[in-house]
């Protein structure tokens, strides 16, 4: 557990996005760990060893472990979402797929639900700052920003619904319901290397499987 996170956090360096990552583990991976470690060091039903004895709420060297190890799981799963998500363009997975023979209709639904979320992020910081130049008040105290949330909400709603029907529209207008073979824009390159080890992680996962039906952690 510890050495694929290892091997993540080495190829977010490589493709220059830690710095970001880091945030994203101080924010919010930290706080999770910190409770985790609380909860189950404190109430783990296996909890037997007493590692710092306060009274009724110490805690257990069962319980931390286990927060320990689920703590690892989650940083691991979270970096190699982060890793892909920011290392890999929606543009080039969408294509290489439909190079190696998945439809363009589904090609392009892959690709648009991908940009989904950084779109509507853009929206709403750009909402944002339309509302603010239109003198709402958008920061402060919890009561300010629940003012500001509806008028915030039905831009977001209704632009999202445009964004929507324009996806549709482009379906139509880039011909993906045309018979005919179809030309490439480019061809992404696919390197001996980069194929070995493609097939080397496949065949990583039902060793993984058969490894965690035998016992192993």
């Amino acid at each position: 557990m510890v050495g694929i996170g290892l091997l993540v956090i080495c190829l977010q360096l490589i493709a220059g996005v830690f710095r970001r990552f880091l945030v994203v583990a101080i924010t919010l991976l930290a706080p999770i760990t910190v409770l985790l470690l609380i909860v189950q060091g404190l109430v783990n039903p296996a909890n037997r060893t007493v590692v710092v004895p306060a009274g009724g709420f110490s805690l257990y060297r069962e319980g931390l472990l286990i927060a320990l190890l689920t703590a690892a799981r989650l940083v691991d799963l979270i970096a190699a979402t982060f890793l892909f998500s920011f290392a890999t363009r929606p543009q080039d997975l969408a294509e290489a797929l439909i190079q190696k023979g998945l439809s363009p209709r589904i090609g392009y639904v892959v690709q648009s639900a991908l940009q989904i979320i950084p779109q509507t992020l853009e929206m709403v910081s750009r909402i944002q700052d339309a509302q603010r130049a239109r003198g709402l008040e958008t920061e402060g105290r919890l009561l300010t920003r629940a003012r500001a949330f509806i008028p915030l909400l039905l831009p977001v709603v209704l632009s999202s619904l445009v964004a929507t029907q324009e996806r549709a529209m482009a379906l139509d207008v880039r011909g993906f319901g045309l018979p005919g073979a179809r030309r490439q824009r480019y061809v992404l390159p696919d390197s001996v290397g980069q194929r070995v080890l493609r097939w080397a992680l496949v065949a990583l996962v039902p060793a993984a499987v058969v490894s965690r039906i035998l016992g192993w952690r």
